[in-house]
């Protein structure tokens, strides 16, 4: 846990200073981010690029984390004086006593960070793939040796950069309970403003969405699965879009920010691009503004987070988007079998169906919904069947916008505002999106860790929009509040106990010091043209020391003789 608080000072005062450095050109269009949390996101995205362009040339290790301090040694200098300004400010805003939650959330979630159950993925290939960044950057072919390194996450490239071997004597894997830390100070800030506000809004309700996500996500944290990654990502920017249309915000810069934090979470984990939709609304304010120069920025900014992550994803795979094979647009020699790749995009939709052992193509689609929700566990079969019904009340919820909307009348309008605390046609795009998603998710791979956000999401946030609809008059809200408050203690003392019980079984494991470490599993070897390739011998699972490893004996060879950093192809095109 030592080692835990070690690593979070390092990530916190890095992605702080880098989300600052990013985002103080941006005070010239009008704007100025408020929140430590933006700053923080904003950071840890901009340092997810800088890993993934440096693994383009070198190992992601103690020389890419020395460059990085030197820029956040330069970048606090010439920054000092707007660094202490918003200092000065966060300190007016914040109260002793949300100074010391946040500061027990940041004890709290290192614990459960330096211990938990490892994901069955980490032992897969998650640690694989971050060793593999760390040692070697990025390696052509890759995929050949496994395939799911072509998955080619961007989140494992930030935690390469902050695994840090060389200063700890191992592997940390603590960023993903950071970025954890970072959502339950997002909804604590938030939920912390009840008292003053006097009014309930939606984003509270999508906040204690967000509190159940992370008592579940709890006791795994210490695994960086980058399936947990991009639903607390999706999470956050969910939560942080209906913050800025609750405040009124009308400058279109935060919500274009937002939006390349979406780009980024596709980077994480392609299935989160429907989420993108939301990126309609700044475009449009821009587009009505005729701020052609702001659109080429972001636009710009949008291709320059995704780049990396696209060059890196044809040098692993020889493919553009793995496991899809549209667009078709490289023939090199490394590049992964084209019905392999389909079979691969294939197998995640069935093995997220088949887990729960239904025959997909025998079961009628009403006999497969009904056993598939049957194989759920108990609070997930709640939340899906809520999501279900929310959907026809989140279309239903688009009637009254829409109604207002299609008068033209300006008072109409202003009234339901005055309800829900949001314009009625910025509530009709967050609701399609997140029916978008929901439905997305559940007729794609509808496994529950795959799809968190939008199980939860949808039936938070419309229960939230009807809940305003009905107690947003002046004259109820009082009572709208008292009978939140009233639910969310509730809530509260309830998940307390379940995290309670979760601290007390975990408590005698001896990981005070240092972190729990990726888990150690039986192998056997074969060679691949003079280098040693470790084979899983049961289960599938290897871990991070015995590298490199592939799934199974492979058919592949080297492209260079003996040489790991030359890349992998498949047998028989003849080494160079």
């Amino acid at each position: 846990m030592l080692y835990v608080l070690l690593n979070w000072c390092f990530v916190l005062i890095t992605a702080f200073i880098t989300g600052f450095a990013f985002l103080a050109p941006f005070e010239r269009l009008g704007w100025r981010c408020g929140r430590a949390t933006g700053m923080l996101m904003a950071g840890l995205a901009a340092l997810t690029v800088y890993a993934q362009v440096y693994s383009l040339f070198s190992g992601v290790g103690m020389g890419a984390d020395l460059l990085l301090i030197l820029f956040c040694l330069t970048a606090a200098v010439l920054l000092r004086k707007r660094l202490l300004e918003f200092w000065k400010r966060m300190k007016g805003q914040m109260d002793r006593k949300e100074v010391l939650i946040l500061l027990f959330l940041f004890l709290f979630f290192a614990y459960g960070t330096s211990r938990g159950f490892m994901h069955v993925d980490t032992g897969l290939y998650h640690a694989q793939a971050i060793r593999w960044i760390e040692d070697y950057g990025v390696v052509c072919g890759l995929g050949n040796l496994h395939s799911r390194f072509a998955y080619n996450s961007s989140a494992f490239a930030l935690c390469a950069l902050f695994s840090m071997k060389w200063a700890f004597g191992e592997p940390m894997h603590a960023v993903q309970g950071f970025l954890a830390w970072i959502v339950a100070a997002q909804c604590a800030s938030g939920l912390l403003m009840l008292g003053k506000r006097k009014r309930v809004r939606i984003s509270d309700f999508l906040r204690l969405g967000e509190v159940y996500y992370l008592t579940v996500l709890f006791g795994e944290i210490v695994s960086p699965a980058t399936d947990y990654f991009a639903m607390l990502l999706v999470f956050y920017v969910l939560t942080a879009w209906l913050d800025h249309l609750e405040e009124g915000e009308k400058n279109a810069v935060p919500y274009a920010l937002l939006s390349l934090l979406l780009v980024f979470t596709v980077t994480v984990k392609l299935s989160a691009a429907v989420v993108l939709a939301l990126a309609l609304k700044p475009a449009v304010m821009l587009i009505r503004e005729r701020r052609w120069k702001q659109i080429g920025l972001y636009v710009g900014l949008g291709i320059a987070v995704c780049l990396p992550w696209m060059i890196r994803g044809v040098l692993i795979s020889g493919w553009l988007f793995y496991p899809f094979t549209f667009p078709d647009l490289f023939s090199v020699d490394w590049k992964m079998e084209k019905g392999y790749a389909d079979s691969d995009a294939k197998e995640i939709q069935v093995f997220a169906r088949a887990l729960y052992d239904v025959n997909l193509y025998d079961t009628p689609f009403a006999g497969w919904v009904r056993n598939w929700f049957g194989k759920l566990r108990g609070m997930e079969k709640v939340w899906v069947a809520a999501s279900a019904f929310c959907t026809a009340a989140g279309a239903a919820s688009l009637i009254p916008a829409a109604a207002a909307v299609r008068k033209k009348k300006a008072e109409g309008q202003k009234k339901l505002e005055e309800r829900v605390g949001i314009p009625a046609w910025d509530w009709i795009l967050y609701a399609a999106v997140l029916i978008l998603g929901y439905l997305f998710w559940q007729f794609s791979a509808p496994l529950v860790r795959y799809g968190y956000a939008y199980v939860i999401a949808l039936p938070t946030g419309v229960v939230g929009y009807w809940f305003c609809f009905f107690f947003g008059k002046t004259e109820s809200r009082q009572n709208g509040l008292r009978l939140f408050l009233i639910c969310m203690c509730a809530f509260f003392l309830y998940k307390a106990a379940d995290l309670g019980k979760a601290v007390r079984e975990t408590a005698a494991q001896p990981y005070y010091i240092r972190q729990q470490g990726y888990g150690e599993y039986e192998a056997f070897t074969y060679e691949v043209d003079g280098v040693m390739i470790y084979v899983p011998a049961d289960g599938g699972k290897i871990g991070y020391d015995k590298f490199p490893s592939s799934p199974r004996v492979q058919d592949i060879e080297l492209r260079r003789w003996g040489d790991l950093s030359s890349g992998f192809r498949a047998a028989g095109t003849g080494n160079e």
